[in-house]
């Protein structure tokens, strides 16, 4: 109350005090509580989505606020000597608030576990992304607040150092690594936290410097077995260096074409790694160190798994094979036909088939489309004739280039990424 009376006499009109306090408790949630429960800012790592999501935010709070101005304007207004409570009154106030407390937090819960799944409005529309806008290219990232070096650029302060077990230590400015001999590859990209079916994937145009290239001018150890990239924001990621010396591996500075990287995805330069999961691609790159033994990054130091090898010699970081049914949304109500698809990814191995289950039936095989290259998510569609009416359980599964089929046991992301078959329901009309 004390504090509302301050606000109140701030800002004076009884409006702009509701929109206050509608704002500021959503911005709150929104900002912080969701991200801190692994729902994303604004919510956008739930299946509502972060305009659903900021939306019911703002009715709740405006909700609140209302409340909140009833009691302490027109409650206040009527009993201006105050009144007291009963002990009975005070146990059924106080069972109340623990209640809505409860129901509050259940609700956050609810919706920082219902994850976005990967969804196409259409067939067309899921060709039209197979290389994903820019703009929709998904994000996630351990800051609040991002890091921007384009004034550093500018001004000329940023530089990409190359040292560690190396002969002949290098700095770049942002013109001379761009000046390099550069390549353009395509290469899907996926979180280590997206769940089976999510939406943590995308595909990209990526243009930049072989790493390999960068090491070998430095003269890197023949010893030295694993190297380091360390961020503007403090991140810090590695991996081995049969890894690192893989043509495929670079140091991009543009993506989806002749445009530079936004600052969302890593602006000046960021590293591609491909056939490993996004928390190896280091973004905001400002230092690569080439080391000798393994090397714990920000999120393996969390327990997340690294890219070393196994006993076995298994590459650990590696993508899991995975197929989504992007199209129709679940729940969607079809008709006498339908045509349902998806993308199948497996890092670095290819795709080399996709089969659905229908309904409990038998494995059968979807048609697949050429990808764009060897390192992205490659298409695939299914045309459905349903038998009759009624709800029907569609469940994918892929198998990786080398004929590796995708793992059935279920996983959750954590701490070597999710495992199991995606599924979605249809129902005939």
């Amino acid at each position: 109350a004390a504090f509302f009376r301050r606000i109140q006499k701030w800002l004076k009109n009884r409006w702009y005090v509701m929109a206050f306090y509608t704002l500021s408790s959503a911005a709150i949630v929104l900002l912080f509580i969701l991200p801190l429960l692994g729902a994303g800012f604004f919510g956008s790592a739930t299946f509502a989505g972060p305009t659903l999501a900021t939306l019911s935010q703002l009715l709740g709070a405006w909700i609140y606020a209302a409340v909140l101005d009833h009691i302490l304007i027109d409650v206040a207004a009527e009993y201006p000597e105050g009144f007291s409570l009963s002990r009975r009154q005070f146990l059924i106030g106080s069972a109340f608030a623990v209640i809505a407390t409860a129901l509050a937090f259940y609700g956050l819960a609810s919706l920082a576990a219902q994850k976005g799944r990967l969804v196409f409005a259409s067939i067309q529309e899921m060709f039209a992304k197979e290389i994903t806008p820019t703009s929709e290219f998904y994000v996630v990232t351990k800051n609040l607040i991002d890091p921007d070096l384009h004034p550093d650029v500018t001004a000329d302060r940023w530089r990409l150092t190359v040292g560690g077990m190396v002969s002949n230590p290098a700095s770049y400015r942002y013109a001379d690594l761009t000046g390099l001999a550069a390549i353009n590859e395509f290469v899907t990209l996926e979180c280590v936290s997206n769940e089976v079916g999510g939406n943590l994937i995308s595909t990209a145009d990526w243009t930049g410097v072989r790493l390999s290239a960068l090491l070998q001018s430095a003269g890197v150890d023949p010893t030295a077995d694993w190297v380091v990239f360390t961020c503007a924001d403090g991140y810090t990621a590695a991996i081995p260096m049969p890894k690192a010396m893989d043509p495929a591996t670079i140091v991009a500075f543009q993506m989806n074409g002749a445009n530079e990287l936004t600052s969302a995805h890593g602006y000046p330069a960021r590293i591609i790694v491909p056939g490993l999961y996004g928390m190896f691609h280091a973004k905001w790159l400002t230092k690569i160190e080439a080391t000798r033994g393994e090397y714990l990054g920000y999120w393996q130091q969390k327990g997340w798994t690294n890219s070393n090898y196994g006993i076995n010699g298994q590459e650990n970081g590696r993508v899991h094979t995975t197929a989504i049914i992007g199209a129709p949304r679940d729940g969607s109500v079809v008709g006498s036909q339908v045509t349902i698809g998806g993308v199948a990814f497996a890092g670095d191995r290819g795709i080399s088939a996709v089969e659905l289950s229908i309904g409990g039936g038998p494995w059968t095989a979807a048609t697949l489309y050429p990808p764009e290259s060897g390192l992205t998510w490659r298409l695939w569609t299914f045309v459905w004739t349903p038998p009759g009416s009624g709800s029907f359980k569609i469940v994918a599964r892929a198998v990786d280039g080398a004929g590796a089929p995708q793992e059935s046991m279920p996983a959750p992301p954590f701490p070597n990424g999710s495992a199991g078959y995606d599924a979605i329901t249809l129902l005939v009309g």
